[in-house]
């Protein structure tokens, strides 16, 4: 029963991986790759009021849709608070990060919907961005103690710009990649593995699509290591209000 089980997930794990590319090639129209490195995303410049609603996919055959809003609803010293709000079939939640400053996550999510919270923050975008640039950072997070004393990490790469088409329209878009190690080893299990695409636009000063594949490996797998799916996500940008000055 268990190497059929095995089997069973390698074998979803190559169509939900057909599936990732699909969907890729059925929302958004990527054109092109340009390296200029004098082409920089610059730090956005957040307004209260700024907001984002996006169209997510998880999984495949039977995915999971929801529709994701992100609203910067306060401005001070603490930074720039984001109120992140989830509505769909199955799926009603609400949860809020904190960015110290445009880039940095004081408080927010690294995988799915959790909540986490760092000592030193989250370098999610490290602006100026420009084509070539890279940056990686082992994470201090708060509940690391929970975790077996474990702390993710990631290496996040710019490979260049791109003309991208969504249904807020087309624009250029820096493209990033991220790989990240999670904290979540066990007795039972290695690491989930994240391999995580992101098209980043200054003209809405957010990312515009994304698509976000994780996966692990039992330990003792007797067939040598078959990855499980952990994560198969489409993030596509349905609409972008800013706020007033």
């Amino acid at each position: 029963m268990r190497n059929c089980r095995k089997i069973f997930h390698a074998r979803a794990g190559a169509l939900l991986a057909v599936g990732a590319l699909l969907l890729l090639s059925g929302c958004a129209a990527i054109l092109g790759l340009d390296g200029d490195p004098s082409k920089l995303a610059e730090a956005p410049d957040y307004r209260v009021g700024d907001r984002w609603v996006y169209h997510v996919e998880e999984g495949y055959r039977l995915p999971l849709v929801w529709n994701e809003t992100w609203e910067i609803i306060r401005i001070g010293t603490e930074g720039i608070t984001v109120q992140i709000t989830l509505k769909g079939e199955r799926i009603d939640e609400t949860r809020t990060e904190l960015w110290p400053r445009p880039g940095l996550v004081l408080q927010g999510a690294l995988m799915n919907v959790e909540t986490r919270k760092f000592n030193t923050p989250y370098q999610r975008y490290r602006f100026p961005i420009r084509a070539g640039d890279s940056w990686n950072q082992r994470l201090d997070t708060v509940d690391a103690k929970e975790r077996w004393g474990q702390r993710p990490n990631y290496i996040t790469r710019a490979w260049g710009w791109e003309k991208i088409k969504t249904p807020v329209g087309e624009t250029d878009a820096l493209r990033l990649n991220q790989i990240i190690t999670f904290d979540d080893e066990d007795p039972w299990r290695w690491p989930t593995r994240g391999n995580y695409d992101f098209w980043y636009a200054p003209a809405v000063n957010n990312i515009v699509y994304a698509k976000r594949l994780a996966n692990y490996i039992e330990k003792g797998d007797e067939l040598g290591g078959i990855e499980i799916s952990a994560q198969l996500e489409t993030i596509e940008l349905r609409s972008y209000t800013r706020g007033k000055p």
